[in-house]
């Protein structure tokens, strides 16, 4: 494979790195686009981006970009003052027009680690371009069952967990001590997103984007949530129409930060199965589309306020 560093965007301050095949006639016609976990560089996670770009390159010729949004990592802040999620679209756009310009490449798969997955989400609903989104630890509704186990099992962990011991100490200092609770008090310059809007805004994207024949994976890890038993992060959308169309998997060896190296060989090679299974068309969205069904179709909105246009956060997770 060869690796190109690119400077794109309006004022060429977004900073991304191409990965291609050096054989000629092995690309793919389907791309990448490797964004930001959180804050986290586009390297991601224990450089889980750059392992699986060289990966995906060199053993079937996929290429991808990993770059970082306006404001993270090496890219510039934004040059006007719009909306955090109408700057990422708009960055994510800029990445697939020079893929577009550089490779002849013209659709897209997001590889969305995290809150990569909501902004791939967002991406993909005013761009059609985007034709698979890899939803990992993204969005998860669980059950109360689900939501019980998980405090037991770490209520079980607390007193041989450093970490737990450590925040308990931090919380008994913020709650005796006015002081130290300002301190630690978030400055928000976003308006908070209820759970009821962000269920709303998950429910109707899916059904959009499921209807539109977008591949979807939902990959969840042990770390995250312990335990999985029929699609328990769905929640009460496990019965929805769309979800019989989307790939989902719950791998509990693997950690939310991809930490050590079984963790990534597992990663890379059931991130690269599907992808590959996308560039094929043979994922449940895309053969349901293929096959001429009908639409899915919303039954009772969930709210009355919030559009499918709207864009909220992770769910609660």
């Amino acid at each position: 494979m060869k690796e190109t560093p690119v400077l794109f965007g309006g004022d060429s301050s977004l900073v991304g790195l191409v990965t291609t095949p050096s054989e000629e006639g092995r690309m793919a016609p389907v791309a990448c686009l490797m964004l930001n976990m959180g804050a986290t560089h586009r390297v991601g996670p224990h450089r889980a981006n750059v392992k699986l770009a060289r990966h995906m390159s060199t053993e079937y010729g996929i290429s991808s970009i990993r770059f970082d949004l306006a404001g993270l990592g090496d890219s510039g802040a934004p040059a006007n003052a719009n909306h955090y999620m109408t700057q990422v679209v708009f960055d994510m756009q800029a990445a697939m027009n020079l893929i577009e310009t550089m490779l002849g490449i013209r659709r897209f798969i997001v590889i969305g680690l995290c809150s990569g997955s909501t902004n791939g989400m967002a991406a993909a609903m005013v761009d059609p371009r985007i034709v698979g989104i890899l939803m990992f630890d993204s969005y998860a509704f669980p059950t109360r069952r689900a939501q019980l186990e998980l405090t037991l099992r770490r209520a079980l962990a607390a007193p041989t967990n450093p970490a737990v011991i450590a925040k308990s100490i931090r919380w008994l200092h913020r709650k005796f001590s006015a002081k130290a609770a300002a301190a630690a008090a978030p400055v928000n310059f976003l308006r908070a997103v209820s759970r009821e809007e962000t269920e709303e805004t998950f429910h109707r994207s899916m059904t959009e984007l499921v209807g539109r024949g977008v591949a979807l994976f939902f990959l969840y890890t042990g770390t995250k949530h312990v335990r999985d038993r029929g699609r328990d992060q769905l929640g009460r959308f496990a019965s929805e129409p769309y979800a019989q169309h989307i790939d989902y998997q719950f791998i509990a060896e693997i950690d939310h930060s991809i930490t050590t190296l079984a963790s990534q060989h597992t990663f890379q090679a059931v991130v690269s199965e599907w992808v590959l299974r996308v560039v094929a068309g043979r994922t449940p969205a895309q053969q349901n589309r293929a096959a001429g069904s009908k639409p899915i179709t919303v039954n009772a909105p969930l709210t009355a306020s919030v559009t499918s246009r709207q864009l909220g956060p992770i769910g609660s997770h």
